[in-house]
């Protein structure tokens, strides 16, 4: 039996040998075919993955190129919205700069209006060149708001003025009505002598000390190119109609100091701010 499997395995090799003696070519053709497929394979495989993915980039830009379409078209539209022909009052009412000369200027427009006197001016505007420092004054926190700190600071000043009823009256109704956003926070109104006023009046005369707040905005503005542009509310465009009663007042912005020369706004007070 060793014998005829000893054999037979002889008889394989041989088959072999002349299967490759007499078709070597064949295989060698075969072997090289192959070798070439696993190489076209393998190079092919990086550019189908290169190509999936710059086709998966082209349909997100193609996505993003609609988005950009839709905005330049708003862009256009908006042209004639709402905010855009009231852009100089919505600036002027809610200012990115601590407001200082130009509440001055608005508290001055509107007690010449009303025919107030001006007894006493004070305010403590904290950092001049920092639109987020902390104003103190009295004990009172005068920096961000606690409804919206990161939205918009407020100034505080305390006025003290002088003349008859219906000229104060008239004050405090036009002084929320000034540009920047300006309102009363507290208010003592007490009667005086007519001797001690130097006021030409028949009628009583009261004074009147007032702290008013002044807002500015502070908030760090970031958006999207591709977001959409936001629609007024209701509210928002109420305040946008009223600002059109505002009394705004031009003040030249400054680049340098400047010393001596300029209009002194309340001539009546003695002490300087």
């Amino acid at each position: 039996m060793a014998e005829a499997a000893k054999i037979k395995s002889l008889n394989q090799q041989n088959n072999l040998k002349y299967i490759y003696n007499t078709r070597r070519y064949l295989v060698w053709s075969g072997f090289f075919a192959l070798l070439s497929l696993i190489l076209i394979f393998l190079s092919i495989i990086p550019q189908i993955s290169s190509i999936s993915g710059l086709y998966s980039d082209l349909i997100k830009e193609n996505k993003r190129l609609a988005q950009l379409k839709i905005k330049v078209a708003q862009l256009i539209d908006s042209n004639d919205s709402l905010i855009i022909t009231n852009l100089d009052n919505i600036n002027q009412a809610l200012p990115s700069k601590k407001p200082l000369l130009e509440l001055l200027t608005s508290l001055n427009t509107v007690g010449n209006q009303s025919r107030v006197r001006f007894n006493d001016i004070s305010l403590s505007p904290g950092k001049i060149s920092t639109e987020s420092a902390e104003t103190n004054q009295n004990g009172r926190t005068r920096s961000k708001s606690t409804a919206n700190p990161t939205s918009y600071e407020s100034l505080f000043l305390d006025v003290t003025v002088t003349g008859p009823l219906n000229s104060i009256n008239q004050f405090l109704t036009e002084i929320e009505k000034i540009a920047p956003f300006t309102t009363i926070t507290a208010m003592t109104l007490n009667e005086k002598s007519v001797d001690n006023t130097n006021i030409n009046s028949q009628d009583a005369v009261f004074e009147a000390k007032l702290t008013i707040s002044t807002y500015f905005f502070s908030k760090s503005v970031i958006v999207n190119i591709d977001a959409k542009i936001p629609e007024l509310s209701v509210s928002q465009r109420e305040i946008i109609d009223d600002l059109q009663e505002f009394t705004y007042t031009s003040v030249e912005e400054q680049f340098e100091i400047r010393g001596g020369g300029l209009e002194n706004l309340f001539p009546n007070i003695e002490s300087s701010i």
